[in-house]
């Protein structure tokens, strides 16, 4: 759809193993019956005669299947025309070869909005009916603004057990934050009924609040997103969560594992255990805070932790061979550890290999002389990736001398950087000791 054209001017795209996005091409668009927007019919307004005053006659009002025909035909049609629209548009942009020139075409020429428009007039004329269903949903997939605010609004006000809240609830958390998201993200969770449903809406919630200090640095590396988004939700976005803000994500969280810590998330994984993750993350893991503690095996069943370190700068890498991202840091963290090697420095892995043999092997092929924690046979999901839950690879932690957490997250030029911010303060602190 258009939306994923749109993708080429304006995706926030970021690095890592792990899901993502994809811009896609347009669909071909559907064969739809091609009859034109169908109104409701108005009486016929006739000539009064000498024989009769009366008013003219009113038509019947349609019967509840004569009204459900009515609009799906109604929405067919202007989903024919859409479809249409799109395919020019498509046409148009497939004959110029410059980015710019596409970008200020779907500026100028993108009809999402004007069709956005007529589809939420058609939803509101044929109230509960499927093709209003569908019209809402089209508007709030497809516009962005106040007119998303008035379709997504009428969708949990009037057709929240129509539709699949948990989905929408998935699709708003990859979205740039804005307080709208966050009132529905509320109005979810009060209109859902309690079970699996409810669980999820709460969980991405809580996944929505946890992607604000990567959409920051996003808007920090692309000064040109930042110039698209209005002041306020700037401000939003930049805006550190409350100790108030942050107790409520908290309880939502703890309400997860009390009513649902049982029931089946994902796999063999339950809400409950889903949701412990992100509850330690959002109070154990975040920037400032005492590290927690890491205990576990290097890869030569040698048990370690991770404050044996304390008093270094320590780099705390989740890598894992299977992840491409990974693999290409294995240079530049093998230049770190031979420039630093003389220095209150170390840098630690914690490896996601489902197979110790396959992270042996890395090790000893790629020369990754660091120490790592083998996260155990379940991978990804192994006991100290899932406690912090880590879902992107590779995930960079930046600890103090002190053992506090000072950057998260971070990758490329930032770990640098960051390591050269840690490097200096220790040195002064060890100069201002020897004085």
């Amino acid at each position: 759809m258009v939306r994923s054209l749109l993708c080429l001017a304006c995706t926030l795209s970021i690095a890592g193993c792990t899901d993502q996005a994809k811009v896609t091409a347009l669909p071909t668009p559907p064969a739809v019956e091609t009859t034109t927007l169908a109104s409701v019919a108005e009486p016929e307004e006739t000539s009064p005669t000498e024989e009769t005053t009366s008013p003219p006659p009113t038509a019947p009002p349609m019967d509840e299947e004569a009204r459900q025909s009515q609009a799906q035909k109604d929405y067919d049609a202007l989903q024919a025309e859409f479809q249409q629209a799109v395919k020019n548009l498509r046409d148009e942009i497939k004959s110029v070869e410059s980015k710019d020139d596409q970008i200020r075409i779907l500026a100028t020429k993108n009809p999402s909005t004007e069709y956005g428009k007529r589809f939420l007039e058609l939803a509101k004329s044929y109230p509960d009916t499927k093709a209003s269903v569908n019209a809402t949903l089209f508007v709030v997939g497809q516009t962005t603004g106040e007119l998303k605010n008035e379709a997504m609004e009428y969708l949990l006000n009037r057709y929240s057990d129509k539709v699949k809240l948990s989905k929408i609830a998935d699709s708003l958390k990859q979205e740039v934050p804005s307080q709208n998201i966050e009132q529905w993200f509320d109005l979810m969770i009060e209109k859902s009924k309690p079970g699996p449903v409810q669980a999820s809406i709460m969980l991405s919630y809580s996944q929505y609040i946890g992607q604000f200090p990567t959409f920051r640095k996003t808007i920090a590396l692309n000064p040109q997103v930042a110039e698209r988004l209005p002041p306020a939700q700037l401000d939003y976005i930049n805006s550190e969560r409350s100790d108030a803000q942050n107790q409520r994500t908290a309880s939502i969280l703890e309400s997860v594992i009390q009513q649902y810590g049982d029931v089946k998330f994902q796999g063999r994984e339950t809400f409950g255990e889903k949701a412990a993750s992100e509850l330690f993350e959002l109070t154990q893991l975040q920037v400032g805070m005492t590290v927690p503690e890491i205990e576990g095996e290097d890869l030569d069943g040698i048990p370690f932790k991770l404050s044996d370190y304390r008093g270094k700068v320590v780099m705390l890498d989740f890598w894992g061979h299977w992840c491409p991202p990974c693999r290409a840091m294995y240079g530049h963290e093998q230049e770190l550890t031979q420039d630093l090697s003389d220095q209150p420095f170390v840098l630690l892995g914690v490896n996601s290999d489902s197979k110790k043999q396959t992270a042996i092997d890395a090790v000893r092929s790629e020369n990754l002389s660091w120490r790592h924690f083998w996260n155990g046979p379940r991978g990804t999901r192994g006991p100290i990736s899932k406690q912090w839950n880590v879902e992107g690879w590779p995930t960079v932690y930046l600890i103090d001398q002190h053992g506090v957490i000072r950057y998260k997250e971070v990758l490329g030029d930032d770990i640098d950087r960051g390591i050269e911010t840690l490097m200096t303060e220790i040195h002064q602190e060890i100069s201002a000791g020897t004085r």
